[in-house]
């Protein structure tokens, strides 16, 4: 561990690892300060002298060559930092874990299958990077802190030089109301800011209310996030906002803001119609069609809201942003306004987090729209399924009690 590094947040399994690498580095360490103690005490003495020494000092060396070759096998392979953490598999959604594509993470770039080394590093390489998920799958958030930790441990140990450093994590779970929370949470307006840690920030950004699913699935992320001195940032507007441009359009943003946002461009007509088809399906086809192209203001609006949190950074920053599958998109999503607001399309690395579907175990069926289109998204990563009740049942029910008191 780094000397004055602060370990809030930090789970216990990652501190003891930590603690168990440092003694192990302090044995090393021990060891050649030794070793070079006794090379600087033998070429200072008198050869004749030295020779009558010769037993000790060659006992001593085999003494040292004995713990340096103990404290080498001790070390795992995961301890070489030219190598990504281990993948996470121990899958905690339980339904489809034997499906052939479980684990398995399509590349575009290769277009095929690439190992989690390649994969890796090549989120690494980016300046920002965007993480989807399916919100419920726990599986989903233990491979976005996953992600964030590799990119700080290879970017830490060299291996890829050049790249931008990060400096946040932008949530779509936290709206940019919820900003005296997070002052509170760092302190910033106090005299003597505490150290906080992940249990300690969804106590103070009260997540129980928020209504995204159980905090404990993504503590995850905001401990490594902590632990790598991440800043963690709101990404998604206020829900008044939400509402404003969904009844009025986006001149409720007020004058130039939509232009700022690159709100004022159209979607191309193909993305326009399937982001139309998203919220259909979304809606379980009980929406009225009068409701969509408000409902597609809103999703729009989303997105450049977020693609606004990412560019906040410095110009040789980047970060991560953790949302939903249909955020992260290419085509139409959060990556698009980046680009139509000036970032290459080559430092913005789109990741969706996918649950498997029996009987589909060819990567492009799961590709949005049909024939898959090159600019879906940069890699694919497949997970079981989670467990969870029918939605579109309980939207169901949801209408029919509303039709009721009406």
């Amino acid at each position: 561990m780094r000397q004055g590094e602060d370990c809030s947040g930090v789970s216990q399994a990652q501190r003891d690892d930590l603690r168990r690498r440092d003694c192990v580095g302090a044995a090393a360490s021990g060891a050649s300060i030794v070793l070079a103690g006794a090379i600087r005490r033998r070429s200072a003495v008198p050869v004749a002298r030295d020779a009558a020494r010769s037993g000790y000092t060659s006992s001593l060396m085999a003494a040292v060559l004995a713990v340096a070759a103990t404290v080498t096998s001790v070390i795992p392979a995961s301890a070489d930092n030219r190598n990504v953490p281990q993948f996470p598999t121990a899958w905690q959604s339980k339904l489809d874990t034997s499906h052939p594509l479980v684990g398995r993470i399509w590349s575009r770039a290769a277009n095929g299958f690439v190992s989690a080394q390649d994969y890796g590093t090549a989120l690494a390489k980016s300046r920002f990077i965007l993480l989807g998920e399916v919100h419920d799958n726990p599986d989903h958030h233990a491979l976005q802190a996953w992600a964030i930790r590799t990119v700080s441990k290879l970017r830490g140990a060299r291996l890829v030089e050049g790249a931008p450093q990060a400096d946040i994590v932008a949530l779509e779970m936290l709206t940019s109301d919820q900003n005296d929370d997070l002052d509170r949470f760092y302190g910033r307006k106090a005299k003597v800011p505490r150290p906080r840690t992940a249990d300690d920030f969804g106590r103070m950004l009260k997540w129980d209310r928020l209504g995204w699913p159980d905090y404990a699935i993504y503590a995850p992320i905001i401990a490594q996030a902590l632990y790598d001195q991440l800043v963690l940032k709101p990404a998604s507007p206020p829900r008044t906002e939400n509402r404003a441009v969904s009844k009025d359009g986006f001149d409720a943003l007020g004058e130039g803001v939509a232009s700022a946002l690159a709100l004022d461009r159209p979607l191309p007509a193909a993305a326009a119609e399937g982001l139309a088809v998203e919220i259909r399906d979304g809606h379980c086809n009980m929406m009225p069609e009068t409701g969509i192209p408000a409902m597609s203001r809103v999703q729009r609006l989303r997105d450049a809201r977020m693609a606004d949190a990412m560019m906040s950074v410095g110009e040789w920053k980047g970060g991560f942003l953790i949302a939903g599958n249909g955020h992260v998109r290419r085509d139409r999503g959060v990556a698009w306004y980046m680009a139509a607001r000036g970032i290459p399309e080559a430092e913005i690395t789109t990741v969706l987090h996918v649950e498997v579907r029996d009987g589909m175990t060819d990567p492009a069926a799961y590709m949005d729209p049909q024939p898959p289109t090159a600019t879906f998204a940069d890699f694919i990563v497949f997970t079981p399924r989670t467990q969870r009740p029918d939605a579109c049942e309980e939207m169901r029910r949801q209408m029919q009690q509303m039709q009721r008191k009406s």
